[in-house]
């Protein structure tokens, strides 16, 4: 559901933040022919994802770096991925990568996020006590990122870049709406 969002326009430049377990990075480069750069913290996720994508070496640019401190010129991406990271980060962390994405996203472009839905009331493993601890054990900041309104937050952040949404957020869930897809497109300067 991701892959079905990502820019395809030709000479679009992409920002994936975070290495991420199975074949999405290289699916990524497959189903475009753009300029992938990819960050991680870890030595050992970059590792993994080269060789991932030895065949792409061209055109996947691999950099170590934290998200909350991004290593890129302002407005230097036309879309930015965020494949589960937020849910791993303890607030703070989370506005500094917001501000960072903000910041390295051009006008005009835009962000794609697949992450967790917002608190998921109504689905079997949070409704079921036992689980949700589990869940909470093993994420231990996700039940903060549930309460957090994500696309108030991402919108602060491009306000203090300057920048605008163009609409609304696009959402669609999936997994009995416990994940979520979100594209939010940031207005270009000539809008």
């Amino acid at each position: 559901m991701t892959l079905a969002r990502v820019e395809r326009k030709p000479g679009s430049k992409l920002l994936q933040l975070t290495c991420v377990y199975g074949k999405l990075t290289p699916s990524l480069l497959s189903s475009t022919g753009n300029e992938l750069h990819l960050c991680d913290i870890a030595n050992g996720q970059l590792d993994l994802a080269r060789r991932k994508t030895s065949r792409y070496a061209g055109r996947c640019h691999l950099a170590r770096m934290n998200a909350e401190c991004l290593g890129y010129r302002n407005d230097a991406f036309d879309q930015v991925i965020i494949f589960f990271l937020f849910h791993e980060m303890p607030a703070e962390a989370r506005l500094k990568t917001y501000a960072e994405i903000a910041r390295v996203v051009r006008p005009g472009g835009s962000l794609l996020i697949t992450e967790y839905a917002s608190v998921p009331r109504h689905h079997l493993l949070y409704r079921i006590a036992p689980l949700r601890w589990l869940i909470g054990f093993l994420e231990p900041f996700l039940p903060d990122f549930w309460q957090e309104d994500l696309a108030a937050k991402i919108t602060d952040a491009l306000n203090l870049n300057g920048k605008e949404l163009a609409g609304e957020p696009q959402f669609e869930h999936c997994f009995a709406s416990f994940y979520r897809i979100m594209c939010i497109r940031v207005k270009s300067t000539t809008e």
